[in-house]
């Protein structure tokens, strides 16, 4: 197997070559505003390209060709492991956006950092990508409608019948959601068509709430609640 290459990418606004005591000073002429993009990029290999702009980091996966064989087992295995729901949202440069996310987890309670990966394929996906900061809807099974809204391409979201608004901070924040996160990125990791976050968690809006949790287990969503408890309530 070939050795594995670890590609670093420069961080937006971040100079490599800067020294030790800090970026050298730029002239108005010498500045030079990145593009950001403008409008939600096709699905397929444009939002791929697109979220592979953002990547701080970037792990080649040729050498893991191989190893396609494994996937469907794979793919099996991870439909019985259960998963918690979120809804991860930012502000595109067309409005809100958002989607459907059972890959986050918690990586560090000191300081609060989360994980998450995105499909860079989707359209939405590199807008998300791209953002400074975004929210992290934990869902409970009473939002089980917008759990299956946010993770159907083309579905409605954000309309006059989903309550939501804008934070100051410039977020979309679902308002029937009672656990919101908001983050921002310290990493962007590309991994074959996925990219892998890690974002810290700099407010916590609303409070623990009551209600039931939702999962997603072998592609179906699920409510946890008294009766699915093994252990005497402590």
């Amino acid at each position: 197997m070939a050795a594995q290459h670890h590609e670093r990418r420069p961080r937006r606004g971040h100079d490599d070559s800067a020294p030790a005591g800090g970026p050298p000073e730029r002239t108005p002429e010498q500045t030079v505003e990145e593009p950001r993009l403008s409008a939600v990029p096709r699905p397929g290999a444009p939002a791929e390209r697109a979220a592979a702009e953002v990547a701080d980091l970037e792990i080649p996966a040729d050498h893991l060709e191989d190893l396609q064989h494994v996937g469907e087992a794979f793919k099996a295995a991870f439909a019985h492991h259960p998963a918690g729901v979120a809804i991860i949202t930012a502000r595109g440069p067309e409005g809100p956006v958002g989607l459907t996310a059972s890959s986050v987890s918690s990586v560090s309670v000191v300081p609060p950092i989360l994980g998450f990966s995105l499909q860079a394929r989707q359209g939405s996906a590199a807008l998300l990508a791209e953002a400074d900061s975004f929210l992290v809807h934990l869902l409970d099974a009473e939002n089980l409608d917008l759990a299956r809204s946010f993770a159907v391409s083309g579905a409605p979201r954000f309309g006059a019948d989903m309550p939501w608004e804008y934070l100051e901070t410039g977020e979309p924040r679902l308002l029937s959601v009672a656990r919101v996160l908001r983050a921002v990125p310290l990493a962007r990791i590309k991994a074959g068509p996925a990219l892998v976050f890690n974002a810290a968690v700099v407010d916590v809006l609303g409070d623990e709430g009551t209600g039931v949790p939702l999962v997603y287990h072998r592609r179906r969503f699920h409510e946890l609640n008294d009766r699915s408890a093994l252990d005497p309530e402590a």
